[in-house]
């Protein structure tokens, strides 16, 4: 148990990180959540931390493993300039998987 929530700090966070990026992207969206809230420092982080450690210990070996297939990514995006007062430039994309073997155009 970690205790009080004082006791967690940003720092330790730290040491996940490269784990995460590199060998166990199944980890990245807790890792995030709790690294924006540990300056809160409440219980409920607390709480957050465990789960997240439970997961390490659990899970030592996870990993993602990616087979081939006849999937494409596609995306479609869009991108626009001055489109509402005070904005300046805003993009986005959608991603997605698709079985079509010719590109699809907008």
């Amino acid at each position: 148990s970690i205790g009080r929530p004082d006791k967690v700090h940003p720092r330790n966070s730290r040491y996940f990180l490269y784990n995460s990026r590199a060998v166990d992207p199944t980890m990245m969206a807790a890792l995030s959540s709790i690294a924006s809230a540990l300056s809160k420092g409440t219980v409920k982080t607390c709480q957050a931390v465990e789960k997240f450690l439970d997961y390490c210990h659990t899970h030592p070996n996870a990993c993602i493993t990616y087979k081939m297939s006849r999937m494409h990514l596609a995306v479609d995006s869009d991108a626009s300039y001055l489109s509402e007062p005070a904005a300046r430039s805003l993009a986005a994309a959608h991603f997605y998987l698709t079985t079509a073997s010719q590109p699809l155009n907008n």
